[in-house]
């Protein structure tokens, strides 16, 4: 899957996967978000998917505290909704062209920077709703699977309820650690995969869990929002050239 990398795709790989890692630190989300856009110039979405595996469960098994149970209730609606949504999602994401899917990726990068600009958030009256939390979990499961870009939807529900900083990024790790699971079943029914590709895909979490724990010491300084917006400009420009790349 990664045979013929030359010097100036490992460059941008390693980039992709350090920026990402940095970003989750810092807001408890967006390494795929930060990571598949600049993947996408060197790499296909199968091989930019797969290339977050062992990453993407790192950087997020690292926030999850287990013991803190009574807190997962408040999203276990969403996060049914969001399970039913991924598999189905990822059906659809190998029966996807990969010039649709990565343009996919660019109007959800676009469309996650005038979320977090506008401040949405989503009322208090149907956040309590089980029907709409699991209907808004299975959008948000659905879109998840064909793009992998679960964690800004599900943000967005998270924010509403008013969370702690802390419970916040424990939720959100948790749901999208729970998406991994269907994702990359359908996955590897679908893609053959080498020794190889697994072991390229593992020494990614090198640098992807170093950048986090530097984005973690960044968090305790810097005012998320501040940051949040520079990512998001940055994003907003990396996700157009996506959309025009692949138009």
């Amino acid at each position: 899957m990664f045979e013929n990398l030359d010097i100036y795709s490992i460059l941008l790989i390693l980039f992709a996967i350090s920026l990402g890692g940095f970003t989750k630190g810092v807001i408890s989300f967006g390494l795929p978000l930060v990571s598949l856009p600049i993947l996408s110039f060197v790499l296909n979405p199968k091989q930019a998917i797969f290339l977050l595996f062992f990453t993407v469960i790192a950087v997020n098994l690292r926030e999850i505290r287990f013991k803190n149970f009574e807190s997962y209730k408040k999203v276990y609606f969403l996060s049914l909704g969001v399970f039913i949504g991924i598999i189905i999602g990822s059906i659809l994401f190998h029966k996807i062209e990969d010039n649709l899917i990565s343009q996919l990726i660019g109007f959800m990068i676009v469309l996650t920077a005038i979320i977090n600009f506008t401040n949405l958030k989503i009322e208090k009256k149907f956040l309590l709703n089980k029907y709409f939390s699991t209907l808004y979990g299975l959008f948000c499961g659905l879109i998840g699977g064909i793009t992998t870009l679960v964690g800004p939807l599900i943000a967005v529900y998270l924010v509403s309820l008013k969370l702690e900083k802390e419970e916040f990024s424990e939720l959100i790790s948790l749901t999208i650690f729970s998406c991994l699971i269907p994702i990359y079943s359908v996955f590897f029914i679908y893609q053959p995969v080498s020794l190889n590709d697994f072991l390229i895909s593992l020494s990614l979490v090198i640098p992807a869990v170093l950048m986090q724990k530097f984005g973690f010491k960044i968090r305790k300084i810097l005012p998320q929002d501040i940051f949040k917006k520079i990512i998001l400009v940055v994003l907003t420009v990396i996700g157009s050239a996506v959309i025009f790349k692949n138009w």
